[in-house]
């Protein structure tokens, strides 16, 4: 008996993509609440005049600097949940195809990663084409 291939993910069904929509909706939201609440903390400010020790400075800076990395982070995915909700709002039927290829992403991928822009195996194949780069 020949090996069993894996399964080609299928198209999206409406329902699936309604409720990835409502996923996307809640993660931006989430993201977005978490800027907000960063900012209301004072994570991107550092008052010098209130840190005279220069290893406490030193510290407070590392953190500051993590939580602008974290906060960039949140951006791109943000920036990329917009750009799926987009494809959603379209109705074109482009949300939930690979944009490398034009293939179906796959349902289970998505509701990891509702926002994601490749299929799993083009993604694997960009990811090995940088690494042997």
């Amino acid at each position: 008996m020949p090996p069993k291939m894996p399964s080609q993910p299928q198209e999206l069904t409406r329902a699936e993509v309604s409720q990835l929509k409502t996923l996307l909706t809640k993660l931006r939201d989430e993201l977005y609440a978490k800027e907000v609440a960063r900012k209301n903390e004072g994570a991107y400010e550092i008052s010098r005049d209130d840190i005279s020790d220069e290893t406490d400075l030193a510290s407070v800076e590392t953190d500051q600097e993590v939580n602008m990395k974290l906060a960039e982070a949140d951006r791109v995915k943000i920036a990329l949940i917009e750009k799926a909700l987009r494809k959603i709002e379209a109705n074109d039927g482009t949300y939930g195809l690979c944009e490398g290829t034009g293939d179906p992403i796959g349902f289970k991928r998505l509701q990891i990663q509702p926002w994601a822009l490749y299929s799993l195996r083009h993604q694997e194949d960009l990811e090995r084409g940088r690494r042997a780069n």
